[in-house]
């Protein structure tokens, strides 16, 4: 009886009237107001159900390449005058499903390649145990540090420079969980400020991530470039900033929780991967890519004698290292089984970056070309005021709307999502694609370690026993200030 009356029956009503509601009011916005007026409703209108669906935790992909599809039918019939593909094959119908075939065949050879052999080499480097020996020895020099909140402030700079190599927050968080955890706590570091530092991770930066590549892709910006000129700048102040604050605020916490009473120093067992141990060169190998990267680089060409001058992109740099990381492990081990299984690691994790990462940048590639088709980006930007508050209007926007649904959703798909559509904005209004997109990055990545459901903060709020409050409340002040100061630094110098 009691879960009776506790069901609730769908509102059919509200559907209802929703279903029937709206596309009743987009009729009357055409007849009343024309095909600009109607197209831009829609686009507003499909924006907004995208964002919601992802909102409610509908499988993204699906949402955002039926909202794609849908400006794409509208486009195909309403505005015959605007052309789907290069070349029609003479149907408008099928030219839609044609403009999806090049926009998957581009992407899936160039960014989307790249991005699966990336996650693949990181799981690789994780099962040959490159990874951890990468670790281990970058926390060795903490022990000449005397006071335990000047490790914990290095520390969190040592984690963000490690994220440039292990560019999983999780695979990241982890791994230090049994390295750096254990040694913190042998100081007298205290498990919620060792837990706090290391779930702080906010900045994901670097020629080899996802999201940079992503972002070079769209703004048509050389990747080491981006990395030289613009990022590194902004980590090389925020990185210390946070860390300084790091010291401050952590030890008020451990003052604020022993008044309290709040201070059960209790250590949770951690079920760790036993691993053989690892030769010390092996450190290197995650390291590799980067300093080929950097050998094939223009930096480089500008000093070194035209005969010495190569070109290195960052397949072929994670290929080279992959290959070499593959012969001495084989050389090491003298079984070629074993060493051949572990090759399947690579392209499991190829796989299953496809379906997370891949599979919703191409999605959100088919949203962004129906948002062009139809007019919305000219429209929307034609509306806008002229001048340099245009510019500052769209990094507050786009940047306020990545953090908030990552606080929410816990994950960096949102910005997967919107990058395209939001690089196409910027491109239409004359403003800087790099500045927008690099705040939005920047934006999902302080948002990620603010969400109490992301992760690597769930995880490590886990190991040591604590809820995830606990640690966004340790990193709460730190955080904010870096976002910010991240921010500002990025508007000025992107």
């Amino acid at each position: 009886m009691t879960m009776a009356n506790d069901y609730k029956k769908p509102n059919y009503k509200s559907i209802y009237m929703l279903t029937l509601g709206i596309p009743i009011i987009l009729a009357a916005v055409y007849f009343g107001f024309g095909i600009s007026a109607f197209c831009l409703s829609v686009s507003v209108v499909v924006v907004a159900l995208i964002a919601k669906g992802i909102l409610d935790d509908i499988y993204p992909q699906a949402i955002i390449l039926i909202g794609g599809i849908a400006l794409l039918l509208i486009v195909a019939f309403l505005l015959p005058g605007t052309p789907l593909v290069k070349e029609t094959s003479g149907s408008r119908l099928i030219d839609i499903f044609g403009s999806m075939k090049s926009i998957f065949a581009t992407n899936m050879s160039g960014l989307g390649l790249i991005i699966m052999i990336i996650a693949g080499f990181s799981r690789y480097m994780q099962e040959i145990g490159a990874s951890q020996k990468l670790v281990e020895i970058s926390v060795k020099p903490l022990g000449v540090l005397k006071s335990k909140y000047i490790v914990l402030g290095s520390c969190f700079v040592l984690i963000q420079i490690l994220a440039i190599f292990i560019t999983s927050p999780s695979g990241l968080s982890l791994l230090l969980m049994s390295t750096l955890y254990p040694i913190l706590r042998s100081i007298g570091c205290s498990k919620g400020a060792v837990a706090a530092v290391i779930a702080s991770i906010c900045i994901n930066y670097g020629p080899a991530e996802v999201g940079t590549i992503l972002i070079s892709q769209l703004a048509n910006h050389d990747l080491f470039s981006l990395f030289l000129k613009v990022q590194l700048p902004m980590v090389i102040v925020v990185f210390p900033f946070i860390g300084i604050l790091h010291m401050f605020m952590q030890k008020y916490w451990d003052e604020k929780e022993k008044k309290n009473s709040n201070n059960d120093e209790e250590d949770y067992a951690f079920d760790n991967k036993e691993m053989p141990p690892k030769p010390l060169f092996y450190a290197f190998f995650p390291v590799l890519p980067l300093v080929l990267l950097f050998c094939g680089s223009q930096l480089m060409q500008d000093f070194l004698p035209p005969a010495y001058h190569v070109n290195i992109d960052i397949i072929s740099a994670l290929l080279i290292s992959f290959f070499l990381a593959f012969a001495c492990e084989f050389i090491r081990n003298r079984n070629i089984k074993e060493s051949a299984n572990q090759i399947k690691f690579l392209f499991e994790q190829m796989g299953t970056s496809l379906s997370s990462i891949v599979s919703i940048m191409l999605c959100a590639q088919v949203l962004a070309e129906g948002l062009i088709k139809i007019g919305f980006v000219n429209i929307l930007f034609s509306s806008l005021p002229a001048g340099a508050h245009t510019e500052l209007m769209m990094v507050a926007f786009f940047s306020f709307f990545i953090f908030v649904s990552i606080v929410i959703l816990g994950s960096s798909s949102t910005f997967n999502a919107f990058a395209p559509f939001a690089a196409e904005m910027a491109k239409a209004g004359g403003v800087s694609a790099t500045k927008v997109l690099l705040s939005m990055y920047y934006s999902a990545g302080f948002g990620r370690a603010f969400s109490p459901i992301a992760g690597f903060i769930i995880a490590v709020s886990g190991l040591v026993g604590l809820k995830p409050y606990d640690l966004i409340k340790r990193n709460a002040v730190q955080l904010a200030c870096g976002y910010a100061l991240s921010l500002a630094i990025t508007y000025f110098i992107a």
